[in-house]
């Protein structure tokens, strides 16, 4: 890895550990945030956070840098998921303004700032589990179990397995304590080791709490 490089993760990194630590604090009724907390933060609506599947900054390498993930296959349920990048849009209420992530609706999303497939570091994928094709559905209803391998195929056609090595109980979105809500932030902190975090809303027809599979890499590109 070259000096130029390193320097630009190291950015990357304190950059996300600073906007995580800024997420921690915010109500259990806010989405989290993908940029860096000192923005103005919004209070929203039971319902809206609702609606919202949470993601997090996560140290990586930049979406300029990596071979996207393009679908997530689950081989025990013969299912496959495709991928697609996941930015985030701006929201206001009450006057002020923060942002959150546009989870795709026909597919898991990417946070764009979060690892891609393979790299040491923690690769996020959100998805509805009522919305839309609901294509987390199947975390919501329990069949994702310790022990499962996950496939990720990037854009340039490598192929990732990763194993199950944690599935969440279901952590309380509404009227959360400080301890869940850091609990919560926990799944989808910077790692060094390269692992895949999967988020979902729970239960199956609507969202009260959310659901976390992690995922460490079992073998490289295929």
């Amino acid at each position: 890895m070259t000096a130029d490089r390193r320097i630009r993760l190291s950015v990357h990194f304190s950059a996300a550990l600073a906007a995580l630590v800024g997420m921690i604090l915010l109500a259990a009724c806010q989405p989290l945030t993908p940029t860096p907390a000192a923005a103005p933060t919004a209070t929203v609506t039971s319902e809206e956070a609702a609606e919202t599947i949470p993601a997090s900054v996560s140290a990586g390498q930049s979406a300029t840098e990596a071979a996207p993930p393009v679908s997530i296959a689950f081989p025990d349920l013969d299912l496959e998921i495709p991928v697609k990048p996941m930015g985030w849009e701006s929201v206001g209420s009450a006057g002020q303004r923060t942002t959150r992530w546009v989870v795709p609706e026909d597919a898991a999303g990417w946070a764009l700032n979060s690892a891609s497939a393979g790299d040491a570091g923690n690769l996020v994928l959100a998805g509805y589990q009522t919305r839309g094709d609901a294509v987390f559905a199947a975390l919501a209803l329990g069949e994702i179990e310790v022990g499962q391998d996950i496939l990720v195929t990037d854009e340039a056609g490598a192929a990732f397995t990763y194993r199950v090595v944690e599935v969440s109980e279901p952590l309380v979105l509404l009227g959360a304590t400080a301890q869940e809500r850091a609990q919560a932030a926990a799944y989808l902190a910077p790692t060094e080791d390269a692992r895949l975090t999967l988020v979902t809303g729970w239960p199956a027809d609507t969202t009260t709490h959310r659901i976390f599979v992690v995922a460490e890499l079992a073998s490289g590109a295929q």
